[in-house]
């Protein structure tokens, strides 16, 4: 046997570990990155280390197209976002880290995998008339912040069955939406005195909306069938005798109408832009109080 004098062992040994460490280090780079929405909107992703210690490194666009060199250390993010070119990393918790949060009140919809906004999130503060594939016709749930409506579709470019909602939604199959969101916009004021982003569709109200007048049908009963109630004009409650009876609608003249399940057009709105022979479908059979006609 060979002995080697002491320091020389000892380098040996360091150059044993400097090896070790070295085949450590290929095996971390490239694990996989947390889920997130800025895969629409960055490249070059790649990461370094793995667990509490790893890093994403992306290029990013910023509002204006440009791209960002930018890296953040995940840790415990389950979820990542481009933020005007800078990722941001979100916890567990689903709230934002390091400044992620729209700023002053801009309106954001954050949508989910599972029921009660668990599982993957695709998370968004702008229009998207058809979603990206990885998230289409998804989503189980929808948390809102901004003190904003959005309108969410089941079909691309808003159209099918579109729902106003206002609130978070821990089930989206009440909508008549589970696994069937394809586009999503926010409508309403974002509060805070953010301009509303984008902006509105046409008016939410009667009168001078520019938009030729319909007339909305409801049925007592499913397939137009049954004593009805017709209108060409908004009803923020209407009359005690048909307030919480539709079964079904049917829109004559084209046009769309928002009904509401509250007085006043709140609580649980639904935009139709066709006939509906079954508002069971909806979740808005015997729950119709306020109506108005959109556009």
């Amino acid at each position: 046997m060979i002995r080697l004098p002491g320091l020389l062992a000892a380098a040996a040994i360091g150059l044993g570990l400097a090896y070790t460490s070295g085949v450590s280090m290929a095996q971390e780079r490239g694990a996989p990155p947390p889920t997130g929405d800025y895969w629409n909107t960055c490249r070059n992703v790649s990461t370094v280390g793995y667990g509490p210690n790893a890093v994403v490194t992306a290029q990013c666009q910023d509002r204006y197209g440009r791209w960002n060199n930018t890296s953040l250390r995940v840790g415990n993010c389950y979820e990542i976002t481009n933020f005007d070119g800078r990722l941001e990393c979100r916890s567990g918790g689903g709230g934002n880290q390091g400044g992620g949060r729209p700023p002053y009140g801009q309106p954001q919809a954050t949508l989910f995998s599972g029921l009660n906004f668990n599982g993957q999130a695709f998370d968004t503060t702008r229009e998207y008339s058809n979603l990206p594939a990885y998230f289409n016709d998804k989503a189980l749930s929808l948390r809102l912040s901004g003190r904003s409506s959005w309108e969410v579709c089941s079909d691309a470019n808003f159209r099918g069955n579109c729902q106003v909602i206002d609130r978070d939604a821990p089930d989206l199959r009440r909508y008549g939406l589970g696994f069937a969101v394809s586009s999503l916009r926010p409508i309403g004021g974002a509060g805070g005195g953010y301009p509303p982003y984008p902006p509105a569709p046409p008016p939410w109200g009667g009168g001078g909306g520019g938009y030729q007048p319909s007339t909305l049908m409801m049925y007592s009963s499913v397939n137009f069938q049954g004593p009805a109630f017709e209108t060409r004009s908004e009803y923020s409650n209407l009359p005690r005798r048909f307030n919480d009876k539709a079964h079904s609608l049917r829109i004559v003249g084209g046009g769309a109408w928002e009904v509401c399940v509250d007085s006043n057009f709140r609580g649980r709105c639904q935009m139709f832009d066709r006939d509906a022979p079954d508002l069971h479908r909806f979740g808005l059979a015997e729950a119709i109080s306020s109506v108005r006609q959109v556009r």
